[in-house]
């Protein structure tokens, strides 16, 4: 029995760094080619792995990094950014500009975007990756997907929140007093990007009088925030960028518009579109959520696995309800996808379970197939264009009430959950979960 164990917990070991090891060695590969290799082989290879190169890395860490340039120099990045390549305007929180205080060796742009990816590859450690190497493998793959290949070399701050958001989940399983720090860390990322403040919803696992002081004290935080920011935080919300529908951006408001686009719909009836497919999914995981196969798999996860999965789902509906979104920030969608294999291989009498890591994994890499479907010499460019947009929706419109329910069923046995909603918890047959002490 002991040796069996021990060889368990080596499997456990070897699988859980798979996905660290794996991306690791595909950054190393990719730098070295780009160190030393013809720019058009490391162009030729991210074009093939569904990524548009730019002329240097790191593009989307200078964004930050040239408006801190720029503030230096008293420029109003919110209305004019000289100093970035592109002229893009900060549309981030106002927060990144406290680097400026920083030294100007310490905001150099490899530098941080080197600290920007480590962060995202020491996070893959964190997730709690299943006992088989072919889940390992699995999550290494989506681990190199296109979605988080691109945000690597893009050096894109959605891998800080990343980062975050898996040590939120991490330590929403310790002890109290590090669980307000992971709560801290959830509340951080909601600061820099806005949408991560649904991470918060971590803090319902906890008794009423502790859920009450995290909510005081994330009160407090924001209000400090935005007596001391709010008007610039204002004008960065006033220009987040929009895409065109039939692009890399992926969001509710997607399929709504490109149709509009297509057959001339006036803006009242995009809306209405857009509105009714949102309550369809909300409605579509609410029944979900009520279905006893998915019950019963959701009750069998561990307390970290259904950490991972709050946060995972939470993020990727925020992203998907919120705005358009960029695809490489499909990658919040790896945080979930090891419970998701554990969902898959628990409730296999499910359909609706045993596709959730398949869909997880066709959108991380969306944009690779979808490339490889453009270069199809079948069709003219743009009908090749309509139908991978439409497989794409498709995919991203069946994974989202399986991941409202999801949500429905973590937040309705959490502890805050039974208290303000019973009828819901009733419905749901959500069994109690142990409140964390």
């Amino acid at each position: 029995m002991t040796i069996h164990n021990d060889i368990r917990h080596g499997a456990t070991a070897w699988a859980r760094l798979l996905p660290f090891t794996v991306a690791v060695l595909a950054f190393g590969v990719m730098a070295l080619l780009y160190l030393a290799a013809p720019v058009a082989l490391y162009n030729a290879i991210l074009r093939g792995w569904g990524i548009k190169p730019f002329p240097f890395v790191f593009l989307d860490t200078d964004t930050v990094l040239s408006a801190v340039r720029c503030v230096r120099q008293g420029v109003d990045v919110f209305a004019v950014n000289p100093c970035d390549t592109l002229g893009r305007l900060f549309s981030y929180s106002p927060l990144w500009l406290l680097m400026a205080e920083l030294p100007e060796q310490m905001t150099r742009l490899n530098p941080s975007g080197l600290i920007v990816c480590a962060g995202y590859f020491l996070s893959l450690l964190l997730l709690p990756v299943g006992t088989t190497r072919r889940e390992g493998w699995l999550v290494a793959f989506g681990a190199v997907s296109t979605a988080a290949v691109f945000a690597v070399e893009r050096g894109n701050n959605d891998l800080v929140l990343f980062a975050l958001a898996a040590v939120a989940a991490t330590l929403a399983c310790r002890s109290p007093g590090l669980r307000l720090v992971g709560y801290g860390a959830a509340l951080l990322a909601g600061l820099l990007k806005f949408y991560p403040m649904t991470l918060l919803a971590l803090a319902t696992r906890e008794r009423p009088g502790r859920f009450v002081l995290v909510v005081a004290l994330v009160c407090v935080a924001t209000a400090a925030f935005l007596l001391a920011m709010g008007e610039e935080l204002m004008r960065a919300l006033s220009i987040i960028p929009t895409g065109e529908w039939y692009g890399t951006m992926f969001g509710s408001s997607t399929v709504a518009g490109g149709l509009g686009q297509q057959f001339g719909w006036p803006p009242r009836l995009q809306g209405g579109v857009h509105v009714l497919m949102c309550l369809g999914a909300l409605a579509a995981g609410l029944w979900l959520a009520a279905r006893p196969a998915i019950r019963l798999a959701m009750a069998t996860l561990d307390e970290r696995q259904q950490a991972f999965l709050l946060v995972g789902a939470l993020l990727t509906l925020s992203c998907f309800f919120t705005a358009q979104n960029i695809g490489y920030r499909a990658i919040h969608l790896l945080l979930l996808l090891p419970t998701a294999l554990a969902l898959a291989r628990i409730g296999g009498s499910s359909p609706v379970l045993r596709w959730l890591p398949r869909l997880v994994l066709v959108l991380l890499w969306a944009e690779g197939w979808r490339h490889a479907i453009h270069q199809l010499p079948i069709a003219d460019p743009f009908t090749l264009r309509l139908i991978s947009w439409a497989l794409r929706e498709i995919a991203w419109w069946m994974l989202i009430p399986v991941l409202i329910a999801c949500v429905a069923i973590l937040l309705a046995r959490s502890e805050i959950g039974r208290r303000l909603l019973p009828r819901l918890a009733r419905t749901l047959d959500a069994r109690p979960a142990p409140t964390v002490g």
